[in-house]
């Protein structure tokens, strides 16, 4: 049948792009509420790597993210998520002189030049990243007893953090609606063991493909063995192409794994299922939405450091008009050693000791905003794929015990009880 001229067409961009719910999660990421929980989890993160590196002798140094002791000059040191001529991803520090530029252009240097891989990988490495050294070949005993000590932690932390955000994300992306904070870190507490023990079911699974390899290592170090080892390296290596694919779907899946539980309420074993299901069957499309995710990511680190920086210059240009600018440029941006000539009492230096101490807290709460990202985009990321893999409804989310969240899309019944039952 045709349609009339005057005939007006809906289009429904959602249908026809899926992906663009991508966006919302990135608006998702730009939440107070979000920014806050993802600050205060990598504060506690650190501080807790912080401690434990403290106990060991050799402390394994691991990078943080977020930095609250840094100089008030042009110098100080940035983490870099870098690439390396081997493919491999390692941070490093850099500092504002390697690029000599001015004002804007040092600006974006600081802010989008020196993060190479983008805030959603930057924020997923970091957080692996004490799993990911222990599987070096230099690493002792020790050295990885202390980075899985530390990956631990980091595991607790988050499954209570990344749990509440991811909690936020999927009733955000799929009904619209902003859950309260503390509603967030309760239902997040409710699945913590679920969520923490998602992740320690892959690494249960690592470990035990890996354990025959590491007795055979054990045995090698006597010459026979070492010809027997020879000899049979080609199932040795048949056995760790299955440690790589249990590693591989972790690596990949964690986040996924933990979006699963925001949304679906289920348990380890389900979530990890869920996220290597999704990782092998559409690994392209998930590589895709990666990409997206990490270049609308880009914008909003921008916003975030952008809100950060205006508001910690305009602080002191507001209190320059009292104190006059050779004053604040005095408490704000020079050294505070107690031999500086323009901080000449110790109630000077102490003030101006807590003004970089504020100001450096909202440069942290600027660069934390990675691992606010990477909850709301894995949570966008998993709708997607479950989308495509089963076929769900991306407005389809479990509720708590009680709660109706049926999806929007299901019609609802108007008749009453009474009309309901009568018969003709």
């Amino acid at each position: 049948m045709s349609q009339s001229p005057g005939s007006i067409y809906e289009i429904r961009w959602r249908e026809l792009f899926p992906w663009l719910i991508l966006v919302k999660a990135l608006r998702a990421s730009l939440f107070i509420r979000v920014l806050v929980i993802a600050w205060l989890g990598v504060l506690v993160t650190q501080g807790g790597w912080f401690f434990i590196e403290g106990t060991f002798s050799d402390p394994a140094d691991l990078p943080r993210i977020a930095s609250v002791e840094r100089p008030p000059d042009n110098s100080s040191p940035t983490l870099v998520l870098a690439l390396s001529s081997d493919g491999e991803t390692f941070f490093r520090t850099t500092t504002d002189a390697e690029f000599r530029g001015t004002g804007i252009t040092r600006w974006l240097w600081r802010h989008l030049g020196q993060h190479e891989m983008g805030p959603l990988v930057e924020g997923w490495s970091w957080l692996a990243i004490p799993f990911v050294r222990i599987l070096r070949l230099d690493t002792s005993f020790w050295q990885a007893f202390q980075l899985f000590l530390c990956g631990v932690w980091a595991i607790g932390v988050w499954a209570l953090a990344g749990g509440a955000i991811s909690r936020i994300s999927a009733r955000y992306l799929s009904r619209e609606e902003i859950l309260d904070p503390l509603a967030a870190l309760k239902s997040a507490a409710t699945k913590w063991t679920a969520t923490a023990g998602s992740p320690l079911v892959g690494l249960l699974f690592a470990a035990m493909f890996a354990f025959p390899l590491a007795l055979m290592g054990l045995l090698v170090r006597l010459d026979f063995f070492a010809l027997i080892a020879g000899v049979l390296w080609g199932l040795y290596l048949v056995w760790g192409i299955l440690l790589a694919v249990v590693l591989i779907a972790l690596w990949f899946g964690w986040p996924l794994a933990w979006a699963a539980i925001g949304v679906e309420r289920s348990d380890a074993f389900d979530a990890a299922s869920r996220a290597t299901a999704y990782v092998y069957q559409k690994p392209l499309r998930l590589g895709f939405y990666v990409i997206v995710a990490s270049l609308l990511g880009i914008f909003g680190h921008l916003v975030v450091a952008g809100f950060a920086t205006a508001g910690s210059a305009l602080t002191d240009w507001a209190v320059s008009w009292g104190a006059g600018s050779e004053r604040t440029a005095a408490l704000v941006n020079t050294s505070l050693s107690e031999d500086n000539p323009a901080l000449s009492t110790g109630s000077a230096i102490t003030g101006a000791r807590a003004i970089h101490f504020w100001k450096n807290m909202l440069a942290s709460f600027s660069d934390s905003y990675p691992m606010a990202l990477l909850w709301t985009a894995s949570t966008g990321i998993y709708l997607l794929l479950r989308h495509h893999v089963d076929s769900t409804e991306m407005d389809e989310i479990e509720g708590e015990p009680g709660e109706d969240l049926r999806s929007p899309r299901t019609p609802k019944s108007n008749k009453s009880p009474e009309v309901a039952s009568k018969t003709p």
